[in-house]
């Protein structure tokens, strides 16, 4: 053995605290996919008989959804930036803190400056790909919005 104890109270709670994650995660999940739709099915209806108006509707969407979900990405992979400049600053890795939250691993010297490297390359990756899928989501709700075609001239 090399002296390291692990208390097995400790992975149990650790354990327990990231089922209760998970869990709320899909019910939240579970209920919004219930709402989205529930939207969907109105927009379609409304597509009968306003297609202008049900494609707005639509244009909506896209630009909520790239909001929530791209915003959020882009904000864990900030976090995920931020903690492994930390990381490099101690050249520990993880970090103390949130980020290092039920791990049992700690990395320390050079080894740990290249995972804090490595990391700051994937967060940096992370926020430039949410960016760009942002974007694109708001492109797509534009050109929706733009859109004529089958629209009855009036």
């Amino acid at each position: 053995m090399d002296g390291m104890q692990i208390d097995p109270g400790y992975t149990r709670r650790s354990l327990v605290a990231r089922l209760v994650v998970l869990a709320g995660a899909i019910a939240i999940g579970l209920v919004l996919q219930h709402l989205l739709a529930a939207y969907l099915e109105r927009i379609q209806a409304l597509s009968r008989t306003n297609l202008l108006e049900a494609r707005a509707a639509l244009a909506r969407v896209f630009e909520v959804a790239g909001v929530a979900v791209f915003g959020l990405t882009g904000g864990l992979g900030v976090g995920i930036l931020l903690s492994c400049r930390r990381s490099l600053a101690l050249e520990q890795f993880p970090p103390p803190g949130v980020w290092s939250w039920g791990s049992r691993r700690v990395v320390t010297g050079p080894p740990a400056r290249d995972l804090a490297r490595i990391g700051m390359g994937l967060g940096i990756t992370l926020v430039l790909a949410s960016a760009a899928a942002g974007g694109l989501m708001w492109y797509i709700a534009a050109v929706l919005r733009a859109c004529r075609a089958g629209v009855g001239s009036t």
